[in-house]
């Protein structure tokens, strides 16, 4: 597993640096609004992107884990790191996991 830089994008812009994507990742929440996981695959599969969420809702079930698909080829995939996401252990972080890695990259960006 490994913990994922957030990268700030400034008003006269950024072009974020991406990493290879491992199938366990932990990344910053932020303030749950402006903070965004950025997938790309160049793999000629899709790939499913999770967030895992933790506790449980109002009435005792297990929160569910949104899922999302990364396109094959040229996908490209942002997904928003919701306050709910925080692991809820302090660090202000949440997991992230992939379902294959191979040429599988990610930023996660903090717009503002």
């Amino acid at each position: 597993m490994a913990a994922l830089t957030t990268q700030n994008i400034v008003a006269a812009g950024t072009a974020p640096t991406f990493g290879a994507a491992a199938a366990s990742d932990t990344a910053e929440v932020g303030s749950g609004v402006n903070t965004f996981a950025v997938y790309k695959n160049t793999n000629a599969a899709s790939r499913t992107v999770t967030v895992t969420v933790p506790g449980n809702l109002s009435y005792g079930q297990a929160a569910p884990d949104p899922t999302f698909t990364l396109a094959a080829n040229t996908g490209e995939l942002w997904i928003p790191l919701r306050k709910e996401y925080d692991a809820g252990d302090g660090t202000g972080r949440c997991t992230i996991t992939v379902s294959a890695t191979t040429n599988v990259t990610v930023a996660i960006v903090r717009m503002g």
